[in-house]
């Protein structure tokens, strides 16, 4: 089976001021550009945009990096996104959250993350029709700014998942 994305990758070379200063920062801080920053590369104002958005909305505020990135995990989870999984499972290790844990991300200590994960259960498997209850533990437990935010994170693994996927971006084989 073909393993390459069904696009080129990009690289700093290819590309000019922002999205080239985007590429360089990863590769300053001795780090390696994602795959999927590569491959979105290939449409530089698409990849800055997105690329601002995705770091402002998995900053530490006003939600926990650690609880946005398991309603990440939980979406990509539900949407069997192999590159999503695997870089969420990464983040999440070196946060000192343990396999263990990983394996009953549905049944967290404590209940605002049993809520937000809840939340992002069923926002990405049928946004269209929540539970008017589960919207109203929501507005009682978060605030509109904490809500706003973990629906982004929702919205934007929903797009990185459903993106990594029609492209073909799967994780590095080792």
């Amino acid at each position: 089976m073909n393993t390459e994305p069904i696009v080129k990758c990009v690289s700093c070379d290819d590309l000019h001021g922002d999205a080239r200063k985007v590429f360089e920062g990863f590769l300053e801080g001795g780090g390696k550009v994602p795959k999927w920053l590569q491959v979105m590369g290939n449409c530089e104002d698409t990849m800055v945009g997105f690329f601002a958005l995705f770091k402002s909305v998995m900053d530490n505020e006003p939600v926990s990096s650690k609880l946005k990135w398991k309603v990440a995990y939980v979406v990509s989870d539900i949407n069997k996104c192999e590159f999503c999984i695997g870089a969420t499972k990464t983040k999440l290790t070196s946060m000192n959250i343990s396999e263990e844990d990983l394996k009953n991300i549905d049944q967290p200590k404590n209940e605002k993350e049993a809520l937000a994960i809840e939340y992002a259960r069923a926002t990405t498997e049928h946004a269209y029709n929540i539970d008017p209850e589960l919207t109203k533990r929501m507005q009682e437990t978060f605030s509109d700014a904490e809500i706003v935010e973990i629906t982004a994170v929702i919205g934007t693994f929903n797009f990185m998942n459903r993106f990594n996927d029609a492209l073909r971006i799967l994780p590095e084989v080792k």
